[in-house]
């Protein structure tokens, strides 16, 4: 191997007797045990200088050397774009994406990402999947603004992931939408995709839950102004609530009256560290351009 010099551990007296990969997993809590078996697989975890099997009990004093290998180069261009970061360290990075902006790339956008300002902005990325780049761990439609949060390590996006998924995420938004709306409310509609046109999300007996809390924060006759709080996290979970209820977001393009900006925000995002466990929470104001509704 000579990618780099390895990283050596000298097993201790263990009772139970440990294995090769378990020891290697509580040495590297950045990398997933899949991981780790391939790499003793491809002869890049030695025990005393030979290969060896993921399954090997170690004894006392075995010098246990392993060869991480290089991230593979992500396949999206590095980017010079102005993507603020609010927070950094060596597990995660929360940033305020711009309006417009998509947060990955895809299909019709290799470029102009929050995915292409990172790869800049943030060097030597460990690898997410042996992929030197982000961890997409939520998403913010194209036109939507506000706080998401990206993983630099394969344990953080494992953890971060689940935690979306088992709703330890807060996510507050706030939303300008179409004519007068006042109280507050939880809207539970059921959404899937639109089989007659994939890019739009449909309310459906058969869709998946999704639940949005809103509170309205200042109400007028052209329009008012919403605070809500995601338990789901749906594909136009909120644009498509709100146009349920007759109350589209101020410029949706999709599922309202398209406008020079779609004035949806996620304003505060909180939620667990994945490693070190601290409670994490960031405050986001509106873009300037919301001065002018």
């Amino acid at each position: 191997m000579t990618d780099s010099p390895p990283l050596r551990f000298i097993a201790p007296a263990a009772d139970p007797p440990v294995s090769l990969e378990a020891f290697v997993s509580a040495h590297l809590e950045d990398v997933g045990r899949p991981a780790i078996r391939e790499w003793v697989k491809a002869g890049r975890i030695l025990v005393d200088g030979d290969r060896s099997k993921a399954t090997r009990w170690l004894a006392p004093g075995q010098v246990v050397e392993v060869f991480p290998p290089p991230p593979t180069p992500h396949p999206a261009p590095p980017e010079d774009l102005p993507l603020p970061i609010r927070h950094e360290d060596r597990h995660l990075v929360v940033v305020a994406k711009p309006t417009g902006m998509a947060t990955h790339p895809g299909p019709g956008w290799w470029s102009g990402s929050c995915v292409n300002a990172l790869l800049h902005s943030v060097p030597d990325w460990p690898g997410i999947g042996g992929v030197a780049g982000p961890g997409i761990v939520h998403r913010l439609d194209r036109d939507t603004s506000g706080l998401l949060v990206f993983a630099k390590t394969d344990r953080a996006h494992k953890r971060l992931v689940r935690a979306v998924h088992d709703r330890e995420f807060e996510r507050e938004y706030l939303a300008w939408v179409e004519g007068r709306l006042e109280g507050s409310g939880t809207l539970t509609f059921p959404l899937a995709r639109d089989p007659a046109e994939p890019s739009r999300v449909i309310v459906t007996a058969s869709g998946k839950p999704a639940i949005t809390h809103y509170e309205v924060e200042r109400s007028g006759d052209a329009r008012s102004l919403l605070r809500l709080r995601l338990e789901t996290g749906r594909t136009h979970q909120i644009r498509v609530h709100l146009q349920q209820i007759g109350h589209p977001v101020w410029g949706d393009p999709v599922y309202g009256t398209p406008r020079e900006t779609m004035a949806l925000h996620a304003a505060r995002l909180a939620f667990d560290h994945p490693c070190s466990e601290n409670r994490l929470e960031f405050i986001e104001p509106p873009p300037e351009s919301w001065d002018d509704l």
